[in-house]
């Protein structure tokens, strides 16, 4: 009887695992330059614009600017940005120019610096500095086209301080200081404009309301470095693996219900993962792809989040394994994953996945 039960589950095992083979991977045209702690921002057009990065050679901040046209299957060169810099952030703005505020520069130096891409003529043009240099923050539009920068290390320290970027003006303001200091922080938009703050290191997360332009609370959730953080279809926030603050792998995930304040279990991945690529894909699903784990092992492995039962299944895993890569949801509704790293070095390679 035993080995009559045993039969039988491995039969039932079986059954179950064909959901996952109805998605693939297809690889894609290499980027120019391989890189990681890049940026990729969707355009207007639905090409995806890859800003910055780390040199191979030496680590230090790239002023390269990529642009990868989906429907053309292509990558080009753009202007160069007028600086290198890594630990930025990317705006798209409403007219389709993309912000980049601060970061870390060539020498490894805050930078107060911000540019602007325009996509209709692939050129960069200085902006407006910031007040402080500031690397590691945040930045979200807000209702009317304005831009929130949150946080991040602003003369050496963890930051409260925010600020208002108006594209009409070309001018920075003051704006609310958060209630806990942040940095590499994610920050997510909610629905009615608000904004909710969390994960990377500082204080617990928080959410901004641009009608009062006062910060509230967001309820308490333990700390997790590099976690998979993104908005649902209902609304709600859902966070996923990372390490803890004992530098230890998660499978863990939560959901924050912006409605009620409260957070909730979410399942446990099949696999701990932390620097993945997390994906909302039209579906509802949310993909983690990739990762490592602090045993530095890169991982290809992919699983998909099922906001319904709030459970974790696996997924076709990745071609090769990489860490810290860069991805865009494409407009076929295909997720493009790229560079990141593994242990043949940083990549170039590209891949996509089909859900």
């Amino acid at each position: 009887m035993p080995m009559l039960a045993a039969a039988l589950v491995l039969v039932l095992s079986a059954l179950v695992v064909p959901r996952s083979t109805q998605s693939s991977w297809s690889t894609a045209p290499d980027m120019p330059s391989p890189g990681t702690e890049q940026l990729a921002t969707v355009l207007q057009d639905g090409r995806v614009l890859v800003t910055g990065g780390e040199e191979v050679t030496d680590g230090l901040p790239v002023a390269r600017s990529q642009v990868y046209d989906p429907h053309t299957q292509t990558w080009s060169y753009t202007q160069p940005m007028h600086v290198g810099r890594i630990g930025d952030t990317a705006t798209m703005l409403r007219d389709g120019r993309v912000l980049l505020v601060g970061g870390l520069g060539p020498h490894l130096h805050g930078l107060a610096s911000t540019e602007l891409f325009d996509p209709g003529s692939g050129t960069w043009s200085r902006a407006a500095p910031l007040p402080e240099t500031r690397f590691s923050q945040s930045a979200s539009p807000l209702p009317g086209g304005r831009v929130l920068v949150v946080g991040g290390i602003v003369a050496g320290t963890i930051s409260r301080k925010t600020e208002v970027y108006d594209p009409a003006s070309g001018r920075w303001t003051r704006g609310a200081d958060t209630n806990f200091a942040h940095a590499q922080q994610t920050a997510l938009p909610l629905r009615r404009g608000r904004i909710l703050v969390l994960g990377g290191y500082g204080g617990g997360p928080e959410v901004y309301d641009p009608l009062k332009k006062r910060w509230s609370r967001a309820g308490l959730t333990a700390f997790r470095a590099h976690p998979i953080i993104t908005v649902l279809s209902d609304g709600s926030v859902l966070v996923a693996a990372g390490t803890s603050a004992k530098y230890r792998d998660l499978r863990s995930s939560r959901v924050f219900s912006p409605s009620t304040g409260r957070w909730m279990p979410a399942g446990r991945l099949r696999t701990p993962r932390n620097d993945a690529v997390g994906m909302l894909l039209p579906s509802g699903h949310v993909l983690a792809a990739g990762g490592q784990q602090v045993t530095m092992h890169v991982l290809r492995s992919a699983e998909l989040y099922n906001p319904a039962t709030r459970s974790w299944s696996a997924t076709a895993p990745m071609l090769e394994p990489r860490d810290d890569a860069t991805a865009a949801l494409l407009p076929d509704k295909t997720v493009l994953v790229c560079g990141g790293m593994n242990l043949t070095g940083v990549l170039s390679s590209c891949e996509t996945y089909h859900p």
